[in-house]
This record gives C-alpha cells, structure tokens and sequence, in this order.
C-alpha cells in the first residue's frame, strides 16, 4: 500500500516511560523513535506489556500519575507536547489528536445517552450553536454507518451492541475533524466480524477524510490490510519496522515471526496446530543486558545475552534490531 511522502505530522524521538511501585522502577517503554506522516496509517504491534498502549498514551500525556516521562520528545507540527501547558494540551486533546479506547463497553458513560456525550465534546472544542451540534451529530453517526440516527442518538450505551458502541466512540474521535486518530486495540472486545467491520470503516474514513492513525494491536492479521507501515514492539522497544509488505513478506526478527506463525490461516489443516511463541514476556521491573527477546528465541547466540542489538538499516524503510540480521549483513560486506 504505497503512500506518498506527506509533511511530518507527529515525531517521536528516543521516548522513554516508567512506572514506579514498592518494588521499585518498571521500565515501560525504553526509547523509542518514529516518525508519521500526514495521511500515513502505522500499525504498533505485539503481545500485552509491550510497551504498545503506554507509548500511545504518552502521545497525549495521559500516563497516570504513578507513571514518569524519563526522556525524549513528542513533535506535534514540530511543538514538543512534553512541554505544552494545561490549556494547549486541553486545545490538542480531542481537537487535533482523537484517541479510541481499548473497550468500547465500558468507554461510554452508562449514564448519560449518545446525544448527551457526543455534544459534550462538540461543545468544549467547537463553536457550533445547539442546532448546528444535533446536526453535526446525526452527520458522525451516519458516517460511521449507524442507521436511524435521530432515534439512535437519544438511546443510552446499553441499547447499543458492542460493534455499535465503537462505531460510537470512532463518531466521538471524529467529532472534530482530528488530524490524527489513535485506535488503542478498537476491536479487541469484539468477534471477527465486527472486527473487519470496524477495520474497514476505519480505512473509508481514512480515505474520506484524510487522517493519520495509529493502530495499536497485538494481532498482526487485524493490521495486513490497513496499514502503510508496522512497527513491531517487544519489551517496550521496536525490534523491527518497515512497510505493511516488508514485516510481512520479508520479515527478519524471530518475533515477528513468532507472532504471524501464531495467527491461524485459512489454508492451515484441521490437525495442524499453531506454533506459540514458548515462554512468557520478561519482568520489566528487572530488565537484563541483551537482546529481551534471547529467552524465548531459537536461534539466540551467545552476544544476545550479553549484548543489544543496534538497529540495522536494511534500506531506506526496512529496520530491524537483531544480531542474526547483523551477522548476516557483515557476512554480505565481506563478498
């Protein structure tokens, strides 16, 4: 899915997060860098605790409080959101960046109706009159292909399946005509169907409208059709990134292979069994030297235990954080 090269719209540079406890400092997320372009879709991939959502939420500086900024820098139109104030972050929230949250039955307030919860971001960050809200309204619902919507928008979150209550929540991130669109696992909660659904209307709207988004999953089959570029992350570090073809096709690192081996295939057979990737994600409260990944990977040598990996530029798109893809590359220098 080729893509235009497009002015930098948001930059991450060497991003490093930490929670602390009792027991001391987690390391969340361990420097991290990349750059998106306006109307570029970057799939975040990898399993749960590595570093996916914390990352994204930084993006918008909602870590909770127990949660620190150790170092880098988050370039919005070239303005560090690091630095911003209360109300430029209150003018950015929501306004210029929009985020949809993981669960979609327990991200809209039970209490309140649709119309209610929609108004109220119409509200804080446009200066549309109340008539001009109701239509704007009923125009969101209507573009995220829910049906009936003058009846729809006065029922309360409950009278709406799964499916329809995150249909509900992308009509509240495009309330304001973001220019980007963070989909923290948007289709998590919900079953295969739905889930294409809402991948598909994802790229319509990206389409009509022209936004960047972030796709943050832990399925890799949920990003193949969506995405110009996957950056996959393990141990809150990016071990290999590319475009949608490269991590597919030419993937490098053991772990993205880890993880397509482990999504089910049309054509696999009945009495063939997936292939897991062995062991459990490491404690990020007691990071080791090395490569994360070295417990787990079967084809670790002797400096992945005692060594990072640094990030070898196979081309201008394709990076991978590997020392196999190093020894390979010296080895090709040599001929």
């Amino acid at each position: 899915m080729g893509t235009e090269k497009q002015e930098e719209l948001l930059q991450i540079k060497n991003l490093a997060i930490s929670f602390y406890n009792k027991s001391g400092e987690v390391q969340a997320v361990r420097g991290i860098s990349y750059t998106l372009h306006k109307g570029e879709v970057l799939g975040i991939v990898g399993e749960s605790g590595s570093g996916k959502s914390v990352s994204s939420h930084g993006i918008l500086r909602l870590t909770p409080d127990t949660g620190k900024v150790k170092s880098g820098e988050i370039l919005f139109h070239g303005k560090d959101i690091l630095k911003m104030s209360r109300k430029e972050l209150q003018e950015l929230r929501g306004n210029k960046i929009a985020m949809i949250f993981q669960d979609p039955m327990t991200s809209l307030d039970p209490l309140f109706t649709v119309e209610y919860q929609l108004n109220e971001s119409l509200k804080k960050h446009t200066s549309l009159d109340a008539q001009a809200r109701k239509k704007r309204m009923l125009e969101l619902l209507t573009l995220v292909g829910i049906n009936q919507p003058e009846r729809r928008v006065k029922q309360y979150p409950y009278e709406f399946s799964g499916g329809m209550r995150q249909r509900v929540m992308i009509a509240m991130a495009l309330s304001c005509d973001p220019e980007l669109l963070i989909a923290d696992e948007p289709t998590t909660a919900l079953d295969v169907t739905i889930q294409a659904q809402i991948v598909e209307l994802l790229k319509e709207l990206k389409e009509k409208l022209g936004m960047a988004i972030i796709f943050i999953t832990h399925d890799l089959g949920v990003v193949s059709d969506i995405c110009d570029n996957i950056m996959v992350m393990y141990a809150g570090k990016v071990v290999e990134e590319g475009t949608s073809r490269q991590v597919f096709y030419e993937r490098k690192h053991p772990y993205t292979e880890g993880l397509l081996s482990s999504v089910p295939k049309l054509d696999q057979k009945k009495d063939e069994k997936l292939k897991p990737i062995k062991g459990n994600p490491p404690d990020m409260s007691h990071v080791r030297p090395g490569c994360a990944f070295a417990p787990r990977c079967g084809c670790a040598m002797h400096i992945c235990v005692k060594e990072e990996a640094p990030m070898c530029e196979l081309d201008d798109t394709h990076k991978v954080s590997c020392w196999q893809v190093v020894r390979h590359e010296m080895e090709e220098q040599k001929r």
